[in-house]
């Protein structure tokens, strides 16, 4: 109960500050040793409760957001993700699927036009539309450490497994604004897939559209781009602006 009550304790000094944060302010705020306060953070980004930014300093996460909402009785993240996924099927025809990371990965947790397929479960980032484009806004020093795990499983014979080959496709998708996968983690799977971005332009989750196999042509493909691009716009645009004040979590933890 002492461990947990210091990384509450971490957690809290944190959601106090609308702004990112070092390790060494963190540190002197709640006077524990730097090492305990870096596992304790390092967990914590692991479940989306806090991420780090380009300069490697902390900042509370969607993940903690969506307690304050809990803790305030707010219908949540799925009053904006929901309607923006179905509009987005509506208007493509095609199956729609939203990803956001959890426990260290990268999970599928809504769907429309298709059952929910193994919700809850990880995605390869390395081989999906998804994951890439997620991995594409990230900071650098997270893309080198997941970079780091290559050669990466073949799931298909067109499955790419190199570090450099992943570091070209996810270049092409930070220039892009989107990412593109075609039968990389199904043999008849291909889909396209946007960041949706926080207010300092990394992801905190994607969007992805099937891509039917009649679309050849590029414009085709740039016309589904841009309607998976706009709906991950319109998701991050609700989840910012109806995030509550995460001061509301020292205030549920006091209660």
């Amino acid at each position: 109960m002492k461990s947990l009550s210091r990384a509450l304790e971490v957690l809290t000094e944190l959601s106090r500050h609308g702004h990112p944060r070092t390790l060494t302010d963190i540190t002197n705020a709640v006077g524990l040793h730097k090492s305990t306060v870096h596992r304790m953070l390092a967990t914590f980004v692991e479940f989306g409760l806090v991420r780090r930014d380009e300069a490697n300093r902390y900042v509370v996460g969607l993940g903690a957001l969506d307690l304050a909402r809990a803790a305030r009785g707010d219908a949540g993240p799925d009053s904006v993700v929901h309607p923006a996924l179905s509009a987005l099927h509506e208007s493509t025809g095609q199956a729609v699927s939203y990803g956001r990371p959890r426990g260290g990965h990268l999970v599928r947790t809504a769907t429309a036009g298709q059952p929910a397929a193994d919700p809850g479960s990880p995605l390869p980032m390395h081989a999906t539309a998804l994951g890439k484009a997620y991995l594409a806004h990230r900071p650098r020093v997270e893309v080198d450490r997941f970079v780091a795990r290559a050669p990466f499983p073949r799931l298909t014979a067109r499955t790419v497994t190199d570090a450099y080959g992943l570091l070209r496709s996810l270049a092409r998708a930070r220039t892009c604004g989107y990412a593109v996968e075609d039968r990389e983690y199904a043999e008849t799977g291909r889909a396209v897939a946007a960041p949706v971005l926080d207010h300092d332009g990394l992801a905190v989750a994607a969007v992805a559209v099937r891509v039917p196999s009649r679309v050849r042509h590029p414009a085709e493909l740039r016309g589904l781009a841009a309607a998976v691009t706009a709906c991950a716009d319109r998701i991050g645009a609700g989840l910012l602006d109806e995030a509550p004040p995460v001061t509301v979590l020292a205030h549920a933890q006091g209660a």
